[in-house]
């Protein structure tokens, strides 16, 4: 039943805005002071993205650095505090992928 969800969903879309989301790492785990890398690949270069997280527009600076090279589209979150643990989604074309960030550390 998913198969067939799933490929109609594809089929009603004009052209998929990701590739390879099978090679798309969606749940990272990642380290509390650390830094966390959430990447994914786009169809066009010319592709743009938006990064939210829990629904709200990202936007570069200290903590969020955005970087596009040729298909790859990354987001990088800085200095990992408890807060930025959740669902960061990537959207492109009206189309979106999601991504879950966990933390470890020492700070329980």
């Amino acid at each position: 039943v998913l198969a067939s969800i799933f490929s109609s969903f594809l089929h009603s879309e004009p052209k998929p805005a990701f590739i390879n989301q099978e090679q798309v790492q969606k749940e990272v785990n990642a380290v509390l002071t650390e830094s966390a890398t959430l990447c994914c690949e786009v169809a066009q270069d010319a592709t743009e993205v938006k990064w939210f997280k829990d629904g709200k527009l990202l936007i570069t600076s200290r903590k969020f650095k955005i970087e596009s090279v040729s298909k790859t589209r990354r987001l990088i979150i800085g200095q990992l505090e408890k807060k930025d643990a959740g669902e960061y989604i990537c959207e492109a074309a009206g189309q979106k992928l999601s991504f879950k960030v966990e933390l470890t550390g020492d700070n329980s």
